[in-house]
């Protein structure tokens, strides 16, 4: 294949797979508190591709889950029991990020401002992102694993219980 080719090619599948996560891309809460996004599963290692995203590979999965300007300073995996609740609280500076690895959450998010409350279901391969203030829980309806990670070192003293279920 011609290299001009090859680079068209590599560029509508990088198209497609951008096209792909806008589309799972969910808001919850009018005002965009939380988001949801299901990562695009690329096979083999593209020459271009959406920064989030999960690669099959021969050797196994390798999912990239953060490519940003700021920092982790906090990073959790969670182990996740079915039937367990984990949260039911909110933060006031904490943005929270959580990918679930394995297993199956619904995520209940509460808009305190405006009293908008909703719910989402994440399955493996599923992003999401909580704003400071909004209150949430996750159920575990399939045992798994995730991993939490935010920009903001953990600071107890910013965890406000609020119980949602």
């Amino acid at each position: 294949m011609r290299p001009s080719a090859k680079a068209e090619v590599n560029r509508r599948k990088f198209a497609a797979a951008k096209s792909k996560v806008r589309q799972a891309h969910v808001s919850l809460l009018g005002d965009g508190g939380v988001r949801k996004w299901s990562l695009p599963i690329i096979t083999g290692a593209p020459a271009t591709a959406p920064l989030q995203k999960r690669l099959a590979l021969p050797q196994g999965e390798l999912a990239q889950i953060w490519d940003g300007h700021s920092g982790v300073r906090y990073l959790a995996v969670m182990e996740l029991r079915t039937g367990a609740l984990r949260g039911n609280h909110y933060h006031l500076r904490k943005h929270e990020w959580v990918y679930l690895i394995s297993g199956e959450l619904t995520l209940t998010v509460l808009n305190r401002s405006s009293g908008e409350q909703d719910n989402v279901r994440l399955m493996p391969g599923d992003l999401a992102a909580i704003h400071p203030g909004i209150a949430h829980v996750y159920k575990v309806m399939k045992r798994g694993y995730a991993i939490e990670f935010s920009p903001q070192a953990f600071d107890s003293e910013d965890t406000f219980k609020l119980p949602l279920l």
